[in-house]
């Protein structure tokens, strides 16, 4: 008894090491991931703007040459965003200016692009919920709305995870623990900022999927895999309910069998004893039918 408890005591710490661990890193990447976006990425749309030192062993040149130094996997249609975004000490700069080395180039759009036509980084700022959900209501009213809900997610996941068992129940403690890495990772960002950063771009062409964080990644794999592992527990719960059925009706076909293999034994047995009867009637019968004609021969010799 006390060893099966000891065993149940270790599956509950390693169950919470794991959520631990899970949430840690999950919350570490997109935090990480979200200051990086921050410090390297601009736009003009939410007035957010880096600054970029020129390093000392960079020479003289002009503008244009160092924007396509500086950011070299930038299309050149980016590049000259970049070059008719740029100021220094408040003071517009143009494509022909001079940079020297250690000035520092204010950006008002940098974006960066990881598969041509495909993938970017591009800064955004989402103040509502997937998809800019309520991103026009008031800060007052989202602030109190997202966090309400954002502490109600994060509980109801943890009260998932604690009524889940680690032994049994893997794969659905995993992916719980992913999503409230997510979850906990843009709560952060609403309390910090009162919106989330986003910085991941997919688009195909100009057709563009809104863009999404690592924070979201976490929590929509979390959700995918585990939509697919109830439906695979699902079906292997119609699988095993089939074969029970399929067992039950074997086992009552087995049943039926032998209830008539057992009737048609009795039923023999019966006949066999039936027969065994009537032979000793007929035995009996013909002793009695014997000793009837032995009386009658001595009747017969007493009379002579």
């Amino acid at each position: 008894m006390s060893e099966k408890k000891n065993h149940s005591h270790f599956a509950s710490i390693t169950k919470f090491v794991v959520v631990a661990f899970i949430v840690f890193v999950a919350v570490f990447l997109d935090q990480w991931s979200k200051f990086w976006a921050e410090d390297n990425l601009a736009s003009p749309r939410y007035d957010h703007t880096i600054d970029v030192v020129v390093p000392q062993s960079e020479q003289t040149s002009t503008l244009e040459q160092f924007v396509k130094t500086a950011y070299p996997d930038a299309n050149e249609t980016n590049q000259k965003y970049m070059v008719a975004s740029a100021s220094r000490n408040g003071e517009k700069l143009f494509a022909s200016n001079e940079v020297n080395p250690g000035d520092k180039i204010s950006f008002n759009y940098v974006t960066k692009t990881v598969i041509e036509g495909y993938f970017d980084y591009q800064y955004a700022r989402n103040p509502g919920a997937a998809w800019s959900f309520l991103a026009d209501q008031s800060p007052r009213f989202r602030g109190i709305f997202f966090g309400i809900t954002g502490i109600l997610a994060v509980i109801l996941m943890f009260g998932f995870i604690i009524a889940s068992k680690w032994k049994t129940q893997k794969p659905l403690i995993i992916f719980l623990a992913c999503i409230l890495g997510g979850a906990v990772g843009n709560i952060i960002d609403r309390f910090r900022m009162g919106y989330v950063i986003d910085f991941i771009s997919w688009h195909v062409g100009e057709h563009y999927w809104p863009t999404f964080n690592i924070a979201d990644i976490f929590v929509t794999c979390g959700v995918a895999l585990l939509i697919i592992d109830l439906i695979i527990h699902r079906n292997d719960k119609d699988n095993k309910e089939s074969d029970a059925k399929a067992e039950e009706s074997a086992k009552t076909e087995d049943g039926a069998k032998a209830e008539e293999s057992a009737k048609a034994e009795e039923s023999a047995k019966a006949e066999e004893s039936a027969k065994a009867e009537d032979g000793a009637k007929a035995e009996e019968s013909a002793k009695a039918e014997d000793s009837a004609k032995a009386d009658d021969g001595e009747k017969a010799d007493d009379g002579e």
